[in-house]
């Protein structure tokens, strides 16, 4: 997970840190710029590495928290008042973004097509970090009880098939009640799955919940019975193949996008304890519980609740025209 590149950049960037308290303190000025540009530098090469590793950045505005309190403390222990300033700035600063998106609000980017059409790519959403219980920052770790997730909530989880430890009998905890074809086939999809897309911290996904726990859940087509009552459809528009269709679930509604794909698939489960079933609502381009089984409240994220703003490309420009609140 944490690669020598990464261990060599942060020894470079302390080195750099110490560098920086020797100049300043000798009043040794070019030097001391060069080093602050340095170390500038590396900062960049660091974040660079703990996006491509997937690091959980709460965790890392965690720790930079820590760092600059205690820098704010060094500096006053060797009475160095550049240190002291700078730090105490620094500090104020990220405990606020720190607190800020541990607690309350996360952005998050909609990577692809699978929410499709109420959530599109490049939709930036915020993520109510406290919807379904505060955690520590960068940890699984429920510093208040749990709040479960509701049918229709639009939650963000990290997914069991994009864990490199993660147990598919976890996933799909009543295995036992599938025919030994059908679980044989789960777990083989389960399997390639994981091999391709894991990661030790695992990935961030965004779907519908569609079943909590206790819940019988059936799918047949497109048509939905959760606990022996049909979802209510109401076709929008039909165009080229393509089907918009208006979808109730309890007391929400939302529009389901399908192609005529999964026409004749069939699923059912029983949702047990501490799971729940998610579906995207592109039904013909989702990868869900459909084909990994249930995610754990043990990795509940947040829910997304507003679109804040739309960012397809580098070469296009941010719009705010689909900011609302998410169906």
């Amino acid at each position: 997970m944490i690669t020598t590149a990464l261990v060599l950049s942060v020894i470079a960037e302390l080195a750099g840190y110490l560098l920086w308290i020797k100049f300043t303190k000798e009043n040794k000025q070019r030097l001391r710029d060069f080093t602050s540009a340095f170390m500038f530098l590396i900062a960049l090469l660091i974040l660079y590495q703990i996006f491509k590793l997937n690091l959980d950045f709460g965790l890392i505005l965690a720790i930079a928290t820590l760092f600059s309190a205690f820098s704010w403390a060094l500096g006053k222990w060797i009475n160095l008042e550049e240190l002291k300033k700078e730090s105490k700035s620094y500090f104020f600063i990220l405990l606020a973004i720190t607190c800020i998106r541990s607690f309350a609000y996360e952005p998050y980017q909609i990577p692809s097509r699978s929410m499709v059409p109420g959530l599109q790519v490049g939709d930036f959403v915020l993520v109510n970090k406290f919807a379904y219980g505060i955690k520590f920052p960068g940890t699984n770790i429920l510093l208040s009880n749990l709040i479960s997730p509701e049918r229709n909530d639009v939650s963000v989880f990290i997914a069991p098939h994009t864990l490199c430890d993660y147990d598919p009998l976890k996933a799909r905890p009543d295995i036992s009640s599938l025919s030994t074809a059908e679980s044989q086939l789960f777990l083989n999809k389960f399997s390639n799955l994981q091999k391709s897309r894991c990661t030790p911290l695992g990935i961030k996904f965004v779907k519908r919940v569609i079943g909590v726990p206790g819940d019988v859940v059936e799918i047949k087509g497109y048509e939905i019975w959760v606990n022996g009552d049909k979802l209510k459809h109401k076709l929008l528009s039909s165009e080229s193949g393509e089907n918009l269709i208006e979808e109730t679930l309890d007391e929400g509604i939302h529009v389901i996008r399908t192609l005529g794909f999964s026409d004749y698939e069939q699923y059912q489960w029983k949702v047990p304890e501490g799971s729940y079933l998610a579906i995207g609502d592109n039904r013909d381009n989702s990868l869900d519980s459909r084909a990994w089984g249930y995610f754990s409240e043990d990795y509940l994220v947040g829910r997304a609740d507003y679109i804040w703003m739309h960012w397809e490309s580098f070469s296009k420009l941010p719009s705010f025209s689909r900011n609302k609140r998410i169906q």
